[in-house]
């Protein structure tokens, strides 16, 4: 369908799951968390613009580490940052999260092509690759922040959107222009679903952590960490 590309630019945890569901009822084929579009070389991320020209929106941690050179490459373009009271989204990315810095950290997998790179966003999202809930908290606070700060210094329309505390198809569709579907707004990763995709995840990772490759020692580690960095802009 032809009609203005739409990026979600909020951190995991603030309702990405439901923009996204949200944004195929209404029409756009939207990838959450389009892994697949960033690019991990010498040690440094970048985003695909090409690729993530196969979709009409996307959405998750990806599109937030790159909201500027997407909004620059989508002049276009509508910007939806999906927020969280922020410890609601500290207590979630603790608890209903898997990190997989709590389980490679030291382990040879983590040099794996596809470990590698998760691990680089998860660096530069977040300033971690576990969870610290004070360098999360003021990871939230920047981002929060420079997102509003650079749209209002561009002068254009930024969609601040609160799903977990009730925003839904009304905003949403105001900003898109759209009209608004008869059906409820969706609120996904919720409940037993998300439980298990928890389970799951930590199983998957735990197994992997097993597997029969070297071991690093600390300052190996912390090698890879600084040579893999993300420059500030």
């Amino acid at each position: 369908m032809q009609q203005e590309r739409i990026f979600g630019i909020g951190l995991s945890k603030t309702g990405t799951t439901s923009l996204t569901r949200a944004l195929q009822i209404l029409g756009y084929e939207t990838n959450h968390f389009p892994f697949s579009a960033l690019r991990h070389q010498a040690g440094e991320l970048d985003m695909d613009i090409e690729r993530l020209c196969r979709w009409d929106a996307a959405t998750d941690s990806p599109i937030a580490l790159f909201y500027q050179e997407i909004e620059q490459q989508f002049p276009n373009a509508k910007f939806v940052l999906t927020v969280r009271d922020i410890e609601s989204w500290l207590n979630s990315c603790e608890h209903n999260h898997v990190w997989p810095g709590d389980y490679v950290r030291n382990k040879g997998i983590r040099l794996w092509p596809h470990i590698s790179k998760i691990l680089s966003l998860h660096r530069n999202v977040y300033g971690s690759e576990k969870f610290h809930r004070d360098v999360f908290r003021r990871a939230y606070e920047k981002h929060r922040a420079s997102v509003v700060e650079y749209f209002r210094h561009k002068g254009r329309e930024l969609l601040v959107m609160d799903i977990c505390a009730g925003h839904g198809w009304q905003e949403l569709c105001t900003f898109l222009d759209v009209p608004v579907p008869d059906v409820p707004f969706p609120v996904e990763n919720v409940g037993k679903l998300k439980r298990l995709k928890k389970i799951s995840r930590r199983a998957s990772w735990r197994l992997l952590s097993w597997l029969p490759t070297p071991t690093l020692n600390e300052q190996r580690v912390q090698r890879i960490i600084a040579s893999r960095a993300y420059s500030e802009r």
